[in-house]
């Protein structure tokens, strides 16, 4: 463990000081997203009012589900996100984890610090300040700038800016609330018919794979967490209240105006300077979690590389998102890019933790190049192939929504109306590898898995084969 900084090594027990509340307020805060509301605002035209309460309540309680599972890791082990898929993947093997983050902060990042440029432009505006590029200024210094400066100082001042903040925007989500009531709006709100512009199943899938999104940096933070209880509820609760209010009131602004880009339907409505800059301070709030997660991803495979550094390369690329041209077409494309990668390659680590290792991992083998996480030269090479077999899924049932012709499959159209993308990808994905991990692997002597029988198994597992992996606590 010896080559790993100090930033990537497992936390002790004596380190890790957040409790419930604690990881509650994180999450709470870092899902105070103002993609949220676009989230909702994406399907709720398509669908209507009625229906958008039920899909995003019952999408969200599945999906950050899977979230709350996938912080049980680095939660019992004090491990970071990317350094918890190497019992899986193998050591370089996981450095896919950290492309895969970098790739989708760029684009959370970019799509927050758009959002920011617009709001602190309409406050500026309204205060007879204008020039050239403006727009870009406020996009880059409120968006990406600030949230740098805050990260470069400390990881640990997500924690605090998330316990300023939070309330605040929760309030403000309140405000909405009442400003829709009192000026009239809810009788278009909850009248308005869907246009059939998108139906139950693009809205799930939206939902899902917007909640999976939270992947590749949910170990990063809940590392810190005292316990595996603290972790998963609090990581539950603080996404899940959220998310599905953010969702839900961005989705009614959007029936009651017509717009989708928060910072306008706010002006719309008229909710006045103080909702704007509230919006800004909740952009610096979720871009502050992203950079500090992306980072730490980093770090978990250069781990000799200066932090601020870090920082300073996962942010830079972001500001080409500034200058796109459609929010929304960012946004899908980046959603798309989540079921396709993301969704089936953490499937197969979810498999692998918790049905193959029964949550029971060597914590120095993963700091070890010649222990038995290394695999292959670095790679397990049959988890990718489970990976590909759930990317091929995807492919097949959405790869219609990327607009490519030859990405399009009208059978897989038929079966997405039903059963969407990205949870079957899952599915399929680990599945794939669960029966490799049950028989194939164990018998290459990698990965640490020996196949053993019933008597072997631990307390409180039920009949039938099991596989059994060596763990080292952290102490």
């Amino acid at each position: 463990m010896s080559a790993e900084s100090s930033t990537s090594a497992p936390l002790t027990k004596s380190n890790r000081y957040a409790g419930f509340l604690s990881i509650f307020w994180l999450w709470a805060g870092g899902n105070v997203l103002l993609t949220n509301f676009i989230s909702g605002s994406s399907y709720a035209s398509g669908i209507g009012f009625q229906n958008l309460l039920v899909i995003t309540v019952t999408g969200f309680m599945l999906g950050f589900a899977f979230c709350s599972w996938n912080s049980q890791r680095s939660a019992r082990y004090g491990i970071d996100e990317i350094v918890s898929l190497r019992p899986a993947f193998g050591h370089r093997g996981s450095a896919y984890g950290t492309m895969v983050l970098v790739c989708i902060n760029f684009g959370w990042v970019g799509i927050l610090a758009a959002l920011a440029g617009t709001a602190t432009q309409i406050v500026a505006n309204g205060q007879g300040i204008s020039f050239a590029g403006d727009y870009y200024v406020y996009a880059i210094g409120a968006g990406i700038i600030i949230p740098l400066l805050i990260v470069s100082y400390s990881q640990k001042a997500a924690f605090v800016v998330s316990r300023l903040v939070v309330p605040l925007l929760v309030a403000f989500v309140g405000y909405i609330i009442v400003r829709l009531i009192i000026d009239g709006h809810m009788s278009t709100v909850v009248n308005k018919p869907g246009d059939g512009s998108s139906d139950w199943a693009i809205a799930f899938e939206i939902i899902f794979a917007f909640s999976i999104s939270w992947f590749p940096y949910l170990g990063s933070w809940n590392r810190f967490s005292r316990s595996e209880k603290s972790s998963f509820w609090g990581t539950y609760l603080g996404l899940f209240a959220t998310g599905v209010l953010f969702a839900i009131v961005g989705g009614m602004a959007t029936l009651a105006t017509g717009e989708i880009d928060p910072a306008i339907w706010a002006n719309e409505l008229d909710l006045g300077l103080v909702s704007l800059l509230i919006i800004v301070l909740g952009t610096i709030t979720s871009v502050t979690h992203l950079l500090g997660s992306g980072s730490m991803g980093i770090l978990s495979t250069f781990p000799r590389t200066n932090y601020r550094i870090v920082c300073l390369l996962v942010t830079i690329p972001s500001m080409i998102f500034v200058f796109g041209s459609s929010l929304q077409g960012i946004f899908d494309t980046l959603l798309i890019f989540i079921g396709l990668l993301v969704a089936p390659y953490w499937a197969v680590a979810l498999v692998d933790y918790f049905f193959l290792r029964r949550q029971r991992i060597d914590v120095k083998a993963c700091f070890d190049k010649s222990g038995p996480y290394w695999y292959s030269r670095g790679f397990n090479v049959l988890a990718f192939a489970s990976t590909l077999v759930g990317m091929v899924v995807w492919m097949f049932l959405g790869g219609w929504q990327s607009g490519f012709s030859i990405l399009s499959f009208s059978a897989g159209e038929a079966a997405f109306d039903h059963i969407t993308a990205t949870l079957p990808a899952m599915v399929v994905a680990g599945g794939v590898y669960y029966l490799l991990g049950r028989t194939v692997i164990p018998k290459l002597g990698m990965g640490g898995y020996t196949a053993s029988t019933s008597a072997d198994k631990p307390e409180g597992v039920g009949a039938g084969p099991s596989v059994q992996v060596g763990a080292v606590p952290v102490a």
